[in-house]
C-alpha cells in the first residue's frame, strides 16, 4: 500500500463522534498515566525503546494523547495518516523498536476502554484497531525518502555548502554563502525559499534521523538567525504603506524560523510588521491584538499539538467586537497536512508557502 492509498482508506474508514472525541479529552490524564504504569511495567521496555530514557517515552505518549485529541476534534484523519508514517520513522531513528508501536497501541486500547464509556471507547478503539492492522504499512511507508520536487535546481551546490557551514558552526562561512545570494535577482526569496528553508528542512530530517544531536539542530538553527539579522538591514523595503501585521508562532510552538521568514518577507512588501517569535502565550498575543489593531495577524504552527490553541485563540479575537475587521491567516507545517482546517478553526485563510501568503494578504 503507497501513501495515497493509506490516505484513502483512512478518509473512507475512519470517523470519531463529537461526544466520544470529548469523552477522549476528559479523560486524557488518567489514559495517559495508565499507558505510562503499563508500559513502564514491560519486562522488556529498555530495548523496546532503545535504551532511552523512559521520559522519552513519557513524551511521546504525552503527545501520542495530545494529537489524537486534535485529530477527534477536527477530524482530522488526513493529518493522522500523513503524520504516522513520521513518527514510526523519527522514533525507530531514535532507537525505538518497531515492535514498540503495537504494544503501546494496544495499551492505549486498554486504557480508552477501561476510563470511557462503552459506546465512546467502541467509536476510538475503531481508530486504534486501524493503526494496530496497518503496522506494516506504516514500517514500510516510514522507510520511504519524503517526496518534495526541489526548489531552486541551481542552488544546489551552495545549499550543500551552507549546510556543512553550519554544521561546522561555521558563522563566516554561512554568511558568505547567504549574502552572495541575496545579491542575486530576487535575491530576498531566493535566499529565504532557495537557500534556508530547504537546507533548515534537511538539517531537521538529520535529526530525525538521529544523525545529528538536538544541540547541532538547534545551534544550526541559532547560526541561521544571526545570519539573518545580519542581512536585515541588506533587505529590500518597499515604500508602499500597507497597514500593520502581526505574525507569531503558536503557543507552545518552538520554531519560529517560518514565521520570521514571512514577517521578513511582509515587510519588503510594505507591511509595518510586529513579529512576535515563538510560543506566544494567548493572552498576551490578543492584548497586543487589542491594543495594535492590525489589519491582520498570521499564526504559525508546526506540531500539530496546539491546534486547539489556535483555535481558541481565533475564537477569542473573533468574541471582540472591535477587532472584528481583523483577519486572521494560519499556516505551518501542522495545517499543511490537512488544508482543510484552517476553516474548521475559524481563520480566514490558510498559506503554504509565505509568497502565497503575501498573495492572500494582497488580495485583503
Amino acid at each position: 500500500m503507497n501513501s495515497e492509498q493509506f490516505l484513502a482508506e483512512a478518509r473512507k474508514t475512519l470517523h470519531v463522534g463529537a461526544a466520544a472525541a470529548a469523552e477522549y479529552v476528559e479523560a486524557r490524564d488518567a489514559m495517559m498515566e495508565e499507558v505510562n504504569t503499563r508500559m513502564t511495567e514491560h519486562p522488556q521496555i529498555s530495548s523496546l525503546i532503545g535504551g532511552n530514557p523512559l521520559s522519552m517515552m513519557y513524551n511521546n505518549h504525552r503527545n501520542h494523547i495530545d494529537f489524537l485529541a486534535t485529530v477527534f476534534k477536527f477530524r482530522g484523519f488526513d493529518m493522522l495518516a500523513k503524520t504516522l508514517p513520521w513518527v514510526y520513522h523519527s522514533y525507530r531513528a531514535h532507537g525505538f523498536s518497531f515492535d514498540y508501536f503495537p504494544l503501546e497501541l494496544e495499551a492505549w486500547k486498554n486504557a480508552v476502554r477501561k476510563h470511557l464509556p462503552p459506546a465512546a471507547a467502541s467509536e476510538i478503539n475503531m481508530v486504534y484497531d486501524w493503526m494496530l492492522r496497518h503496522h506494516q504499512t506504516l514500517i514500510d511507508l516510514s522507510a520511504l525518502p519524503p517526496e518534495e520536487p526541489e526548489a531552486y535546481p541551481e542552488l544546489a551546490d551552495e545549499r550543500r555548502k551552507f549546510m556543512a557551514f553550519l554544521l561546522a558552526a561555521d558563522y563566516a562561512g554561512g554568511m558568505r554563502i547567504a549574502d552572495a545570494v541575496l545579491g542575486r535577482e530576487k535575491g530576498q526569496e531566493t535566499l529565504y525559499m532557495g537557500l534556508i528553508k530547504p537546507v533548515m528542512y534537511e538539517i531537521g530530517r538529520l535529526w530525525e534521523d538521529d544523525k545529528i544531536s538536538t544541540a547541532e539542530e538547534h545551534l544550526a538553527t541559532s547560526l541561521v538567525g544571526r545570519i539573518l539579522a545580519a542581512l536585515y538591514e541588506k533587505l529590500p523595503f518597499s515604500l508602499t504603506d500597507r497597514g500593520k501585521a502581526i505574525v507569531t508562532s503558536a503557543p507552545n510552538e518552538y520554531h519560529e524560523l517560518g514565521a520570521r521568514l514571512l514577517a521578513d518577507m511582509l515587510e519588503s512588501d510594505g507591511w509595518d510588521v510586529l513579529f512576535l517569535g515563538a510560543n506566544t502565550p494567548a493572552e498576551a498575543l490578543i492584548s497586543l491584538i487589542r491594543k495594535k489593531r492590525p489589519r491582520f495577524v498570521a499564526i504559525s504552527l508546526t506540531m500539530p499539538f496546539s491546534i486547539d490553541k489556535v483555535s481558541g485563540i481565533i475564537s477569542a479575537i473573533r468574541a471582540i467586537p472591535a477587532l472584528s475587521s481583523v483577519k486572521i491567516m494560519v499556516g505551518g507545517a501542522a495545517f499543511n497536512t490537512a488544508p482543510h482546517l484552517w476553516r474548521q478553526i475559524g481563520a480566514d485563510a490558510w498559506a503554504d508557502t509565505p509568497q502565497n501568503a503575501i498573495r492572500q494578504v494582497q488580495s485583503w
